[in-house]
């Protein structure tokens, strides 16, 4: 059966996408309206003076189109766990620390949040087969989807084989304070994780800089998620 796609936009995008679903999913692509994927990974983190590596685990929460969750925690070495919650539900986005929640109205920090989100939700290629999507072809290897409730964009990178090789977005570095290039790299070798093919290993970049590596450990393939995890008004499972 050949991948059904209601994304506007250019056909020859169109035809890109459907062979990187092909390439991921053969035939059978699974439908994600809802989606929590949990990864476990390494961080570059700042410890006293220098900047090392840090485990990390990241439990980052979809409904499609327009609510993202993001909860974070880094262990390192002889200091306490330290967690965090992001979270845009449509119109507001929050930020979690120990107790306290906080709105956030700079609309620099909202764009580069939507936009890694949408960026890591572009990885799992099959929403970007929805209404809500307008494709559009840069070259014979590049093309771009934009999230139209949102209006944010992120560029996808295929490798000859069709399969996704990397996902890119400018937006602010939250660290740096300046407008950087956010890249995701995907391994080239497929693994199944609860029934769902997904890249083994994702690295994260700011510009050339690593920032963060991970392999996904769990997928749950939703029905429906509360409102109040994106309001921050539930929490999720321990991390």
């Amino acid at each position: 059966m050949p991948v059904l796609l209601l994304a506007q936009g250019d056909p020859a995008a169109k035809d890109m996408l459907r062979r990187a679903i092909e390439a991921r999913y053969a035939l059978s692509p699974p439908a994600i309206e809802n989606a929590i994927i949990d990864f476990k990974g390494r961080a570059r983190a700042k410890v006293g003076p220098v900047t090392t590596w840090v485990p990390l685990h990241i439990r980052a929460s979809f409904r499609f189109p327009t609510a993202f969750r993001w909860d974070f925690s880094v262990r390192p070495v002889g200091v306490p766990v330290q967690r965090g919650v992001e979270s845009y539900d449509g119109s507001i986005y929050r930020q979690k620390r120990g107790k306290r929640v906080e709105i956030m109205n700079d609309d620099d920090v909202i764009h580069s949040l939507r936009h890694r989100l949408w960026a890591m939700a572009a990885v799992l290629l099959t929403p970007l087969g929805e209404h809500f999507v307008r494709l559009q072809m840069d070259n014979d290897r590049h093309f771009e989807a934009t999230n139209t409730m949102l209006g944010d964009t992120v560029q996808l990178h295929l490798r000859p084989d069709h399969t996704l090789e990397q996902v890119n977005v400018c937006c602010l570095n939250p660290d740096s304070g300046k407008m950087q290039t956010f890249r995701l790299m995907l391994s080239s070798e497929q693994i199944p994780v609860n029934d769902i093919i997904l890249p083994r290993k994702i690295q994260s970049f700011w510009d050339d800089q690593p920032y963060y590596e991970v392999e996904p450990v769990g997928i749950e393939n939703r029905t429906a998620i509360a409102d109040e995890i994106f309001t921050l008004e539930a929490d999720m499972d321990s991390l």
